[in-house]
């Protein structure tokens, strides 16, 4: 491997020593903090589909049916976390972004743990009626098959970790839940002829991870994926590609994801800030 390898799944450049220390995290984070036995663990698996975001998409993969010319996106999008675990979380700071986020074992959360996450929307003006959708879903990644995806829901609760996904710290509102086949999903939805003036307060900009259950035998078995798309009134997600087919006007979808790592006791953490920010709950 070149000092400078630029992973297929992000194109992002990451040096040596980074995929060094993301492969030794990978070996050794699933034993929690230093008085905890560590659990063997495959590294990484094999690099699956699910770890290209805009290419694997049940409803919104990059396929060219979908796809036309000169479409424009209605928002950038941009899901950060603390994976240097600093008790910040820095839009400037390499170590929060890029092949981190996406390279296992992504974000470590021990069980019972929570870690903020910030999403970072900038809105474009669209001049067109209909939806403009955010949406956050949650998935298990099978590491053992290229594609990533299991035959069932059964055998993917059965190999790898959980997550609850909370719209605050107070976990007032449960957004979404890897255990649980109905809350795999959460759709934020705006009327494209007040965007973005409606966004704030409709689409929160943090969210919290809770571990609750430790990852199986590969790390980084877990994605949280955001994507915002534009869609007709009364389209759902699983029409939108046949609807888009009709429109005169369409919009590209924008992704953006995370992949987590459960441990069975939180790490531990050096902190410039005493994690003045609260950006990790102590379980």
């Amino acid at each position: 491997m070149k000092p400078n390898t630029i992973f297929p799944s992000t194109g992002n450049k990451i040096s040596l020593c980074a995929v060094a220390s993301l492969v030794g995290l990978a070996g050794t984070l699933l034993a929690g903090d230093e008085n905890t036995p560590a659990q063997d663990l495959t590294a990484r698996g094999v690099e699956t589909q699910m770890d290209l975001p805009g290419s694997f998409h049940k409803y919104y993969g990059q396929n060219v049916n979908y796809y036309r010319d000169g479409e424009r996106k209605v928002a950038k999008l941009d899901l950060d976390g603390d994976l240097n675990y600093d008790g910040t979380i820095s839009n400037e700071d390499p170590a929060d972004n890029g092949a981190f986020q996406n390279t296992p074992p992504g974000l470590v959360v021990g069980v019972g743990e929570l870690s903020k996450l910030v999403l970072r929307l900038i809105p474009y003006r669209i001049d067109y009626q209909g939806d403009v959708v955010v949406t956050i879903e949650v998935a298990g990644i099978n590491r053992s098959v290229a594609s990533g995806t299991f035959e069932s829901f059964e055998e993917e609760q059965a190999a790898v970790g959980r997550i609850r996904v909370w719209r605050d710290a107070a976990k007032s509102e449960l957004l979404l839940d890897s255990g649980k086949s109905d809350k795999l999903v959460h759709e934020f939805v705006m009327d494209a002829s007040k965007y973005p003036a409606n966004l704030p307060g409709t689409v929160p900009r943090t969210f919290y991870v809770e571990g609750v259950r430790p990852s199986g035998a590969y790390s980084g078995d877990l994605r949280v994926l955001t994507t915002v798309t534009h869609r007709s009134h009364g389209v759902t997600a699983e029409t939108y590609a046949e609807d888009r087919k009709r429109g005169i006007k369409t919009f590209r979808t924008t992704f953006d994801h995370m992949l987590f790592t459960v441990t069975p006791t939180p790490m531990k953490k050096d902190f410039i800030n005493n994690n003045a920010e609260g950006v990790w709950i102590k379980p």
